[in-house]
């Protein structure tokens, strides 16, 4: 499927390239992210989701999420589903436990599967806000957290 603008896109399109952000490659983010996207995320690390916008918000986060693992794989398991501007989808984090993260007891190497849900409001084809949605239970978990 040949795609002229970004501002062509359909909501579709936008994520499959969101899921090739968290795969492979993070700069399709640059295109696809506008400059004043925020970021609505739950965060157990003390920052806010407000700190930053557009592209570098949505890279940091995906930055800040694989920091602790080694060969992350985004799939989608349900979705993505768009109506009205919106667009949304849920999907599984496959990552391998690099032993890194403060109070963590799990062991180094150990496969971490968990779900989430996104939900992104479009705005002439890019991402103008996001909402996203973890199983962070089931994560601490499998990091032996509590």
């Amino acid at each position: 499927m040949v795609v002229r603008s970004v501002e062509e896109m359909e909501g579709k399109q936008v994520y499959e390239l969101w899921v090739k952000a968290w795969n492979e490659d993070l700069s399709v983010l640059d295109e696809m992210v506008h400059p004043e996207c925020v970021v609505h995320q739950a965060r157990t690390d003390g920052k806010s989701s407000e700190e930053a916008r557009g592209p570098a918000a949505l890279k940091g986060m995906i930055a800040d999420a694989g920091a602790f693992f080694s060969d992350v794989k985004m799939t989608v398991t349900t979705g993505p589903i768009e109506e009205k501007g919106y667009i949304s989808a849920r999907w599984q984090f496959n990552g391998v436990y690099n032993g890194k993260m403060p109070g963590a007891k799990a062991e180094t190497g150990k496969i971490v599967r968990f779900h989430g849900m996104d939900m992104f409001w479009l705005e002439e084809g890019r991402i103008r806000e996001y909402w996203v949605s973890s199983d962070g239970i089931d994560l601490m978990k499998q990091l032996q957290l509590f």
